[in-house]
């Protein structure tokens, strides 16, 4: 932990079940503990490749990103527990007490949560199909997860790398994906698009995909990394970009 400090644990939970994290200013993943991983199942690779409010659920987003707003904008401070349900890598979502502590001298914010989806109520409601990719710039490959392999309706273990990524987009997306692409590497920031592929039953779907940039030694891009959606029963005809 930054400064070796942790944000209050929820009231009345107990220190092995409370999941610990911490983000910058950007709502970027520096650190995450144990407990975090085995609840929600990320990696902190995969989390550190988008901004946190991109893992709540659609109905609970702008009510925390308002709360962390006025958190951030107030200086030192805490903000008591909220009940908010956050994705899991599996594509189900766990309801989580959530409270937040902002150090602005560490641009840094300080996050301790509890799984309460056991408490009422319960978790409902439809599973968001969700994968995360990291692709090697430099090798020009790409490793998904088992989610991206549902999500394409392939086989897992089939190797990728940009071409072949695009390929699969449908044609009249691919030029602004290629774009939304390259700004990205060329600019070092993160990345952003909404479009359609075609699977190989021939089935059209729209996704949802963000990342970022990770720079290597070099100051050059070295890889970069994010996480998808199928976003079809949601966004029927999304904008690009």
């Amino acid at each position: 932990m930054a400064g070796g400090e942790e944000a209050p644990p929820p009231e009345g939970s107990s220190g092995d079940s409370v999941l610990v994290w911490v983000q910058d200013f950007d709502g970027y993943t520096l650190s995450i503990n144990a407990a975090h991983r085995a609840v929600l199942g990320w990696s902190l690779d995969e989390l550190s490749a988008v901004p946190f409010w991109e893992l709540v659920h659609p109905d609970d987003q702008q009510r925390l990103m308002e709360d962390r707003e006025r958190l951030v904008l107030r200086g030192p401070g805490r903000m008591p527990a909220r009940r908010v349900r956050m994705l899991c890598r599996d594509g189900t979502h766990r309801f989580i007490a959530c409270g937040m502590r902002a150090n602005p001298e560490e641009e840094r914010i300080y996050l301790c949560g509890e799984d309460v989806t056991d408490h009422p109520p319960q978790v409902r409601g439809e599973r968001f199909l969700v994968g995360s990719w990291d692709w090697d710039i430099s090798r020009d490959f790409a490793t998904w997860s088992e989610g991206m392999y549902e999500i394409y309706g392939l086989e897992p273990g089939t190797g990728h790398n940009l071409d072949i990524a695009l390929q699969r987009i449908h044609e009249d997306d691919r030029a602004a994906v290629t774009e939304a692409i390259g700004w990205a590497l060329a600019a070092k920031e993160s990345y952003a698009a909404s479009h359609r592929i075609v699977r190989p039953d021939g089935a059209v779907r729209w996704l949802y995909s963000t990342g970022r940039v990770f720079v290597g030694e070099d100051g050059e891009p070295a890889r970069m990394r994010g996480l998808t959606w199928d976003v079809t029963d949601r966004w029927q005809s999304p904008p690009i970009g």
